[in-house]
């Protein structure tokens, strides 16, 4: 697996603070759900290959967008069968949004630890696959799933939305997130202090044919600085969220030097009160 979301938690490149706050008074729209049109999805109007907002049913060939953070790994156990789109609310019974533990939120955690759970354990089926001849068994995937999650807002609706990377489609997201460390890299080497959120690329899709299965992944590139004149392109949200994040490093900035000041003060006052005088001088 890519270590490209290894490289893009490093601090050295998330100078000015990355998260993202959808309590925020900018932020009140819950992040819509983005995902591809699949071969065998059966939704009235939907065009196969299509990158649909799953939500209101608006859909299109590709699009430019932003991330409004960094994409995170999580993992979701769903009851009922795969083969049926059991991705439900009402079947999610297990998710954790850390790879460690369950949320405190899940409705039936399925072990105390992640790591020490059999929803997620892929032993049973690599023994099958050395067992008999590189064949594998669907039956022994583990149900629970391990995905990224990518929160971000387009130059078309303008609106958050939230892109589940799942199975096939984690590798080209990988691929395409190690271009985007690319560029960040790049722009920190000349002197620059790039935010994520100051980078658009372009989403589309691709058809996979493998033996008699044909499925949609997705294509992530180009990756480019937003210009200045290209910024409301992306909307009120975006705008709003950006500045307020500038806000913030200022805020932060202002606290930090004052918090320095106040140190260095109370350092001073600290040796005066303990220090004994001696022919009118300062002893420590």
């Amino acid at each position: 697996m890519s270590t490209a979301l290894t490289v893009l938690n490093n601090n050295s490149i998330q100078e000015g603070g990355l998260g993202i706050d959808f309590s925020s008074k900018f932020l009140q729209a819950k992040p819509a759900n983005l995902i591809i049109v699949q071969p065998n999805n059966q939704t009235e109007g939907a065009i196969k290959g299509n990158l649909r907002i799953n939500e209101t049913g608006d859909q299109y060939e590709e699009m430019w967008a932003t991330f409004l953070a960094l994409p995170t790994e999580q993992r979701q156990y769903h009851i009922g069968d795969p083969g049926e789109l059991n991705r439900t609310p009402e079947n999610l019974m297990c998710f954790s949004s850390d790879m460690i533990q369950p949320h405190a939120k899940a409705r039936q955690p399925q072990a105390i630890n992640c790591a020490n759970c059999p929803r997620q354990d892929w032993g049973p089926w690599r023994e099958y696959k050395e067992k008999n001849d590189g064949r594998t068994s669907k039956a022994l995937i583990p149900p629970c799933d391990a995905h990224y999650r990518a929160l971000l807002i387009d130059d078309k609706y303008k609106l958050p939305l939230s892109m589940y990377l799942r199975s096939k489609a984690k590798e080209p997201f990988e691929q395409g997130m190690e271009n985007f460390t690319r560029v960040l890299l790049k722009a920190q080497a000349e002197g620059h202090r790039p935010n994520i959120f100051d980078i658009k690329f372009r989403i589309r899709t691709k058809l996979v044919v493998q033996g008699k299965f044909q499925f949609y992944v997705p294509v992530f590139d180009s990756f480019k600085f937003i210009e200045p004149e290209e910024r409301e392109q992306f909307g009120a949200v975006y705008l709003n969220y950006v500045a307020s994040k500038q806000r913030k490093e200022q805020d932060a900035a202002v606290a930090a030097a004052e918090a320095e000041v106040s140190t260095s003060q109370a350092s001073v006052d600290n040796s005066v009160t303990e220090g004994e005088y001696v022919d009118g001088d300062i002893i420590i």
